[in-house]
C-alpha cells in the first residue's frame, strides 16, 4: 500500500514538470508571436569606439597546459582583428589552476610563456597609446573553505578586481602587467574563452551601451541600476561543429548553428515584456554602474553561479540583432556544469 501511494506521488511529480514545461513553452510561444522584437537604440559609431568611452575586452581564462594557452592568445588577435578601430584594448584575466600549495613547479614557465604571447601580439600591433594587449594574471589565495590554493572567487572575483583595478585600487591580487592598464576604460566586454566575436560586433555593443536611451541610471538608495542598462547581453549562437565534434546532444538541445547573413533583432519573453535581459556572463558592462550595483552584495563562498545576479541588479538588457558564436556543450555533463 504504502509503495503504491509513493508511486502515484513520483507520477504525480513527473506529471507536474512535464505539465509546467509544456505550458511555459506554450506561454513563450504566444507571448513572442504577440509583440514584436523590441529592438534597442544604438549609435552609428562609423569611425570607430572614440576615447571617452574606451572599452575593454576581457576574457577569462585558467593557465593549463601551452596548447591551450596559444589557441586563447590566437583568438584574442582574432578578436582584434574583427574590431573596428578606436580606443579598445584586449586581456587575458588569467588564474593558476587549484592547487595543494601555493605555487606549482609548472607556474612559472606557462606564465612566461602567456607574457611572451602578449608581447609578441603587441609587436605585431604597436599603437601610440600604449599596449594593445596585457595579460592580467593574479596569484593563488588559501580558501578555508575548499581546502586548496585558487583565484580569489574564480570568474566573478576576476571580474570584481579587475573593476576595483580600472580605477585605481592597488591591493588587488593581480601580479603580470597591472602598470600596463589603462584606468579610463569605461565599458568591459566579457566573454569566455570559446567565444568568438563577429565583424563589428565590437563597435555595435559599444554603440547600443553608450547610447543615451540606455545609459545606466544608478539609484543608491536600492544599490541597484533602475534604468537603462549596466550590462547588455548579445545573442549567443552555437558554433557549427566539424562533423567529428558534433554529437546527438547538440543536435537534440542546441538551437541552429552558423551565422545568419539577414538576421535580425529577435524575440525574447523577457525582453519583450518587462524590457530586461538575462545575463549569461558574455556581454558588454559599464564599470562604474556593474561595480556599484554589486558593492558588498555576496559574501565569499557563497556564489558559484553569478551570472543571473549580477544581471538582476545591474540590470541586463538583451541586444537580440547583435551575435556572438560559442561552441555548444557536445554532453549533457559539460552543459550542466
Amino acid at each position: 500500500m504504502l509503495a503504491a501511494g509513493v508511486a502515484h506521488w513520483a507520477l504525480a511529480l513527473t506529471g507536474a514538470a512535464v505539465a509546467f514545461e509544456a505550458g511555459m513553452a506554450l506561454v513563450n510561444l504566444a507571448v513572442t508571436r504577440s509583440f514584436a522584437p523590441r529592438q534597442l537604440p544604438g549609435l552609428a559609431l562609423l569611425a570607430g569606439v572614440p576615447p571617452e568611452l574606451r572599452v575593454l575586452v576581457a576574457v577569462p581564462i585558467l593557465l593549463t597546459n601551452a596548447r591551450d594557452l596559444h589557441d586563447q592568445i590566437e583568438r584574442l588577435e582574432v578578436h582584434y582583428l574583427s574590431s573596428a578601430g578606436g580606443a579598445v584594448s584586449f586581456a587575458l584575466l588569467s588564474d593558476d589552476p587549484d592547487a595543494a600549495t601555493e605555487i606549482l613547479p609548472a607556474d612559472a614557465a606557462l606564465l612566461a610563456l602567456a607574457q611572451t604571447g602578449i608581447a609578441r601580439l603587441n609587436a605585431r600591433y604597436p599603437s601610440p597609446d600604449g599596449p594593445l594587449f596585457v595579460l592580467l594574471h593574479r596569484r593563488r589565495q588559501w580558501n578555508p573553505e575548499e581546502g586548496v590554493w585558487m583565484g580569489w572567487e574564480r570568474k566573478r572575483g576576476k571580474l570584481t578586481e579587475l573593476n576595483r583595478l580600472l580605477r585605481g585600487a592597488t591591493d588587488t591580487s593581480f601580479v603580470a602587467d597591472t602598470v600596463a592598464i589603462r584606468q579610463d576604460i569605461r565599458f568591459v566586454i566579457t566573454l569566455d574563452s570559446d567565444t568568438r566575436l563577429l565583424r563589428d560586433t565590437l563597435r555595435r555593443m559599444v554603440g547600443k551601451m553608450a547610447h543615451p536611451l540606455n545609459r545606466a541610471q544608478f539609484d543608491p538608495a536600492t544599490q541597484r541600476v533602475v534604468k537603462g542598462y549596466g550590462i547588455l547581453q548579445p545573442r549567443v549562437t552555437p558554433s557549427l561543429p566539424m562533423a567529428q565534434d558534433g554529437s546527438i546532444y547538440q543536435q537534440v538541445f542546441s538551437s541552429p548553428g552558423g551565422i545568419a547573413p539577414y538576421a535580425a533583432a529577435s524575440s525574447d519573453v523577457y525582453q519583450d515584456l518587462f524590457d530586461e535581459g538575462s545575463f549569461t556572463g558574455k556581454g558588454i558592462y559599464d564599470v562604474d554602474a556593474f561595480a556599484a550595483a554589486l558593492a558588498g552584495r555576496v559574501p565569499e563562498n557563497t556564489l558559484l553561479s553569478h551570472d543571473l545576479f549580477e544581471g538582476v541588479f545591474a540590470r541586463a538588457g538583451l541586444a537580440s540583432d547583435i551575435q556572438v558564436v560559442e561552441d555548444f556543450p557536445a554532453r549533457h555533463d559539460v552543459d550542466a556544469g
